[in-house]
This record gives structure tokens, C-alpha cells and sequence, in this order.
């Protein structure tokens, strides 16, 4: 599926804006400032139903504004048209913003939309997946099993209530009222936690393959997981210093991964790893993440490319020009020089 007209309604700077956009690529051209980096940020609200970036739903609607309004039109493989709308409404004197949701014209859930169509979003800071928290690293993968697997969404967002009740428990010393949230907890972190793994596992079959091409010198890279395993038998260990701290310490809300580049040695890329070889190691994530959807749902993803052709060499250029092949494809630049002339030149251009 793939879209070809958006219309933005308060979005960010966007206060009345529609686009066109071709089956194969478009290239967005702007200043800085202009609004690019927002037009794919709305397209991937239709896909994932939550910011695609760091920060809070209320930034996405106008300063000016209580309200912001997305609509896509889609044209599916059969040929009809499929029309996705997001609506944000934020609520006097609060950051607390409603979320409504339609798929032609029918009101849906969060659960029921995201992944409706699906998406790659890549961007050069997208390199603090490697050097940054465990936290944005979990929210990557998040982002890709949710609009992959229904039953991994619904029970990710069933995971962070049943947290969210059992953390209170905890701050209010309530020992006795535990075991009700850990049966709900147990019960939505095996769910995740699986889906992880069975991710990891790809990753293990794949990301060698993919690597191997774009790192100099003999590297590979790999993935390692790093679930806080979550069974009765931890919650227990754990409960005094749950009591103690009034949080929740074991989960899938503790997981990590790290990465892993190999040669003759063995180093661990965030802290041995230079900045070439961590902007390296985003794309070869960012290509399996585009293989992973692939081979699991059957369904190309939107790649949206922000600005990154300015920080990658003619090599990684080439690795990205293999994928876009395959995939409708919506870049932004500030300088489309930077952008090779084998992509530009099959290209629709839009110039804000």
C-alpha cells in the first residue's frame, strides 16, 4: 500500500498544507525549518499512531492551535483507495492531548490502526539507537513489532497499565495487593518478551549478511539481547527492593540489546565503536527492519528518508539505492546535490 496525497491541518508548522506524492520516490527540498522533517513525521502518525521521534503528542499540533488533523489517501494492491485520518485535540490548560482514528471514515482504536501501513522512518540522529538509552532502543523495536504483530501491540500497551497500577501498589506499600497486578503482569510480559526474541532470532539468521557489505576491514555486526526475564519466582526475589524504590525493577520494561562488531575480535559498538562505524551499524538495522517487515507481513514499508544522503559515503548510498528499489520511498533534503543523480533522476521533486 502506498500513499498519495496527504493533507496536514495544524500539524507542527503545517497549518493548511496537501501533497502529491509518486508510487516510486519524492523528493521533499526545503530550508531548514520549512517543515519536511514534519511532513514524514504525519505520514508515520498514520502508521504507528504516536510520534515517530522523542517528545510529547502535544508538540505535534500547531502552537496556535488546540487541534491537528492528518489524512492520508492510500491506494491498496488492489488498486482502491484506503483513506487514514488521525485527529489531536488537546485539552484546555493540560499537555494531555485525545487521539481519534478512522480508517475510511470508520472511528478505529490505536490497536486497530496502527499498522494499517507501515513505515521505515530514518534520520541521522537515529544514531543514539547505539550510544543512547536502553529506553530508545526499546522503543525502536516497539515500534517495529507493533505495526507487524496486533497481539504484540495489545500486549505491550496491556503490559504498561497493569505497570502503571502495580507501580502504585508499590508507592503506597501495599504488599498484599500484589499478586493480583503480577499474575496480569506475568501473563502480558511473556507475550512481549517472546516477540522480542523471536525478533532477535531474524536479527541472529540476518544482520550478518547485511553487514558484511558495509563494514570495512573484515566486520560483521550482531545483536545481543538482554531481557530482564520476567517469573514468579523473580517478582519475588525482587519484591523488597520493589517495595523500597516503589517501582517495578524486573520486566520487559528493563530490557536491552547491545550491539556487536566482529572481526578477529569482539568489541561492543556503542563504547568501541567509532561514529562511522555506529552511523554503520543504524543502517544495517534500518535495512533488516525493512526485511523483517517484508517477510513477516508481506507488505513493503513506506521508507521516509530524512535528510540523511548528506552524512553517508558513496558506499552506504549505494546499500540505501538497493532498498528504495523495492519500496515507495518519500526523502527530505536541504541540499539535493547530496542526493545521487541515479535516485533524483527517477524522482518526483517537491520544493517547500
Amino acid at each position: 500500500m502506498f500513499i498519495r496525497h496527504l493533507e496536514l491541518e495544524n500539524f507542527r508548522n503545517h497549518n493548511k498544507s496537501t501533497f502529491e506524492f509518486s508510487k516510486g520516490i519524492t523528493i521533499v527540498v526545503g530550508l531548514n525549518g520549512s517543515g519536511k522533517t514534519n511532513l514524514l513525521e504525519a505520514i508515520a502518525l498514520l502508521s504507528l499512531a504516536k510520534p515517530v521521534r522523542n517528545g510529547l503528542e502535544a508538540d505535534l499540533i500547531n502552537i496556535d492551535s488546540s487541534f491537528s488533523r492528518v489524512v492520508g489517501i492510500y491506494e491498496d494492491f488492489d488498486g482502491d483507495d484506503v483513506k487514514l485520518e488521525a485527529f489531536l485535540n488537546k485539552k484546555p490548560d493540560s499537555n494531555r492531548v485525545v487521539k481519534t482514528f478512522k480508517i475510511n471514515g470508520a472511528q478505529k482504536t490505536g490497536v486497530q490502526f496502527v499498522g494499517h501501513t507501515k513505515v521505515v522512518f530514518f534520520a541521522p540522529e537515529d544514531i543514539r539507537l547505539v550510544a543512547g538509552s536502553p529506553s530508545r532502543r526499546r522503543d525502536y523495536i516497539d515500534r517495529i513489532l507493533s505495526q507487524v504483530h496486533t497481539n504484540y501491540h495489545k500486549a505491550l500497551l496491556k503490559y504498561e497499565r497493569v505497570l502503571k497500577h502495580r507501580n502504585k501498589v508499590l508507592e503506597h506499600g501495599h504488599d498484599a495487593q500484589l499478586l493480583v497486578w503480577d499474575a496480569q503482569l506475568l501473563e502480558c510480559a511473556q507475550v512481549v518478551q517472546n516477540y522480542r526474541r523471536l525478533f532477535f532470532d531474524f536479527s541472529d539468521m540476518n544482520l550478518k549478511d547485511i553487514s558484511v557489505h558495509l563494514f570495512s576491514d573484515g566486520f560483521s555486526l550482531s545483536t545481543k539481547y538482554a531481557p530482564s526475564f520476567l517469573s514468579s519466582d523473580s517478582l519475588s526475589r525482587a519484591r523488597q527492593k520493589d517495595l523500597m524504590y516503589g517501582t517495578t525493577q524486573v520486566g520487559p520494561h528493563r530490557d536491552d540489546y547491545s550491539f556487536v562488531l566482529k572481526n578477529h575480535h569482539v568489541l561492543d559498538l556503542k563504547h568501541y565503536g567509532s561514529r562511522g562505524q555506529q552511523r554503520t551499524g543504524v543502517l544495517c538495522m534500518k535495512i533488516l527492519e525493512e526485511k523483517y517487515m517484508v517477510e513477516t507481513s508481506s507488505v513493503p514499508p513506506i521508507l521516509l528518508l530524512d535528510d540523511i544522503f548528506s552524512e553517508l559515503d558513496e558506499n552506504y548510498k549505494s546499500a540505501i539505492e538497493k532498498v528504495i528499489g523495492v519500496n515507495q520511498t518519500i526523502i527530505t533534503s536541504a541540499d539535493i546535490k547530496s542526493i545521487p543523480d541515479s535516485i533524483k533522476n527517477n524522482a518526483k521533486i517537491i520544493t517547500l
